[in-house]
């Protein structure tokens, strides 16, 4: 008798600001962290005994394989390309020319934009979920993109984090649970 098994795989493609962002090496990787408070009181030594949470970062992570669309495409980033770079924007007034400094002390968040994934028709990925839509998410930083220049294919590592979102409109939405990283449909 053949075991059943619910295996569920297929291809994502992905667009940052509307723009595709060409064919990745090993698709894309969608990270949580947690973060919480433990709750420890001397009854119990260092023993946790409840945990006071404390919010979570999300990132998606993926290799581009195909430099000219993800990074050197026409539109918004380094060299003007469809990510937006900390650095040699033209357009955006945080930023400062290619290899410069830009403004310390400027907000990303009115530089991130939407990165939807879409999954391929007709794989079990596809209702799986069939996209995924970070509307707030941007090149994170702190994480080193390398490109290497040689004769070999020009892998590109990318981490993007996703800001949250509020859902609702009025000044206590910044303390809502109806605050959200990501959509599925």
């Amino acid at each position: 008798m053949v075991a059943s098994l619910t295996a569920i795989s297929g291809p994502y493609t992905g667009s940052w600001n509307g723009i595709y962002l060409g064919v990745t090496e090993d698709g894309y990787e969608l990270e949580h962290t947690f973060y919480s408070e433990p709750v420890r009181g001397d009854n119990l030594g260092d023993s946790i005994q409840d945990e006071v949470l404390r919010g979570q970062d999300v990132y998606v992570n993926y290799t581009l394989i195909e430099h000219n669309k993800g990074i050197a495409a026409p539109s918004v980033g380094q060299a003007n390309s469809s990510i937006h770079w900390p650095t040699g924007i033209s357009g955006f007034n945080a930023v400062g020319a290619n290899g410069q400094v830009g403004v310390i002390g400027d907000t990303l968040s009115e530089y991130a934009s939407s990165l939807v994934l879409t999954a391929q028709a007709s794989t079990p990925a596809a209702a799986s979920p069939a996209s995924i839509t970070f509307p707030g998410a941007i090149l994170a930083r702190n994480f080193p993109i390398r490109v290497l220049y040689a004769s070999r294919l020009r892998r590109i590592p990318i981490r993007m984090v996703c800001l949250p979102v509020a859902g609702g409109t009025g000044a206590g939405d910044q303390y809502s649970p109806t605050i959200y990283y990501y959509t599925t449909t």
